[in-house]
């Protein structure tokens, strides 16, 4: 019990030693649209010293000896005289002695490697966290979680699946005075709503006709926010020619409001795409696209894009 008391005594204190991270919680509510979140931790790392330990060691030791019987009398070991030459089973029987072994268990002392942390120094972080709302039809509920273990500096988020946070900016300048580092950053971060662009991300009817592309979709609201690619490819026997694919520019491609949505067309003749003779595959997407890294993902799955393929001869 004494020796269970220490070991626990010692895996706390390394455990306190090495407690290098600190976190800050900025719950945006759309009421303060900038915080300032100041951080401490110690950087440290780990190194290893050679402790010996008393142990139990084991070793293999002969016990003794079994004789092992082959050949002669019925299939090689039957106990009755032994039958004439040629007779089935017959022949010379030889025996030998195979040693039997134990495992002996003894004392001994064993080296180990201990891990234990070591002090670099202090880490002091001011993190500005700005935040701006580009609607004002939903009321927010992010939280926005800032980390620093060491000296490294993170943000991460739980949102409230209302919007899509975009990372727009971020800076981090560090700086050592005597045995402190000291970190300023900014942490910049848009909120777009996301229901809009969820609604215009659904792709229906896909044709072509004249050398037109058409496809329907939902209501593009704030067309800064989708993006268009096509790809599109001549098919052949053993291996298919891509004629074209890229993210279109915001001219290669016509929107035009319908009676249930957007209705989208694409002249593939003024890509630089001729259809000719033959099959062809044409595949439509639509994608959310801002500007920053979006931090959150996987809030939205799959619903960030929409694609239909057309499958086109020409004879």
């Amino acid at each position: 019990m004494k020796m269970l008391v220490g070991l626990l005594s010692f895996a706390l204190s390394f455990a306190s030693l090495a407690s290098t991270s600190d976190s800050k919680v900025f719950n945006y509510d759309g009421s303060m649209n900038s915080i300032e979140l100041l951080l401490k931790t110690e950087k440290t790392h780990t190194e290893y010293r050679v402790e010996n330990r008393q142990s139990t060691c084991q070793r293999t030791e002969i016990a003794g000896y079994q004789t092992i019987c082959n050949g002669g009398g019925y299939g090689g070991g039957y106990p009755g005289p032994r039958p004439g030459p040629g007779y089935p089973g017959g022949g010379y029987r030889s025996c030998y002695q195979q040693p039997v072994y134990r495992t002996v268990y003894y004392p001994c002392t064993i080296t180990v490697n201990v891990p234990y942390e070591v002090k670099d120094f202090d880490v002091d972080a001011r993190v500005i966290v700005d935040v701006t709302k580009l609607s004002t039809a939903m009321t927010p509920g992010e939280k926005f979680v800032v980390t620093l273990d060491g000296d490294n500096l993170s943000i991460t988020t739980v949102g409230s699946k209302k919007f899509l946070l975009m990372l727009t900016k971020q800076s981090n300048r560090a700086s050592m005075n005597g045995s402190v580092k000291f970190i300023n950053a900014l942490y910049a971060i848009d909120l777009i709503e996301a229901t809009p662009i969820l609604k215009s991300l659904t792709m229906t009817s896909i044709s072509i006709e004249n050398n037109i592309l058409s496809f329907d979709m939902g209501p593009v609201e704030n067309r800064a926010n989708i993006a268009f690619s096509l790809n599109i490819l001549q098919k052949k026997i053993g291996s298919d020619i891509v004629l074209f694919n890229r993210e279109l520019d915001t001219s290669e491609i016509i929107i035009n409001a319908s009676n249930v949505g957007s209705a989208a067309d694409v002249n593939v003749e003024k890509l630089g795409v001729k259809l000719n003779d033959g099959k062809y595959s044409l595949t439509a997407k639509a994608f959310f696209k801002a500007n920053g890294t979006l931090m959150n993902p996987s809030q939205f799955a799959d619903q960030l894009e929409a694609s239909r393929t057309l499958l086109y001869k020409i004879r």
